[in-house]
């Protein structure tokens, strides 16, 4: 039984994808010079978050539930 290649490139790409995505939410809220930078900062991050978790779990139902 051979694995697909896509199959095989799954992870590592969604993972680097994600670690690029959370890198400038995160950066925003450690440069932060305000409470009010720093709360709209971990807004954006958690809503980053949720929306990842959202988008991850539907290319993993897609690649893998074919």
């Amino acid at each position: 039984m051979r694995k697909n290649k896509t199959k095989e490139q799954f992870w590592p790409v969604l993972g680097s994808l994600n670690i690029i995505a959370m890198a400038y939410p995160i950066g925003t809220y450690l440069r932060a010079d305000s409470m009010e930078d720093q709360i709209l900062a971990v807004s954006v991050l958690v809503g980053l978050g949720l929306l990842l978790a959202i988008v991850d779990t539907v290319s993993i139902a897609v690649t893998y539930l074919d």
